[in-house]
């Protein structure tokens, strides 16, 4: 710790690793946890939505289907302000699902989340 490291008692570093990311604009997650009615209608609504997924400010969004209907959708950004630019985007992009009878709109479950260290 550095005589310019504030102390924050037992959690000192989770703390102050805390407020140096916030120094930095950090990469962010949003990941959605859902259930596919029909995985391959869900695919396809996505890919006829190409064009205008491709144009928000992600460094990837990725669709994983892990069996039986479960699926996640995770989206990195490179940092909150463009994950809150397409907040509207993917919730067209589910909107879209949901109406086509391709997922379980109730089983929509958005989570997000800052990088903290990568490998």
């Amino acid at each position: 710790m550095t005589p310019t490291t504030r102390y924050y008692g037992r959690e000192t570093f989770k703390f102050y690793l805390r407020d140096k990311l916030k120094e930095k604009k950090v990469a962010v997650y949003r990941i959605t946890r859902f259930k596919a009615l029909d995985v391959e209608k869900a695919a396809e609504i996505g890919e006829s939505m190409r064009d205008m997924l491709e144009n928000i400010d992600s460094e990837f969004i990725d669709m994983v289907s892990y069996g039986n209907g479960d699926c996640v959708v995770v989206a990195k950004y490179p940092d909150q302000a463009a994950m809150d630019a397409a907040t509207d985007t993917a919730k067209m992009a589910f909107g879209k699902m949901i109406e086509a009878g391709a997922v379980d709109g109730s089983s929509v479950k958005p989570e997000t989340g800052e990088v903290l260290m990568s490998f």
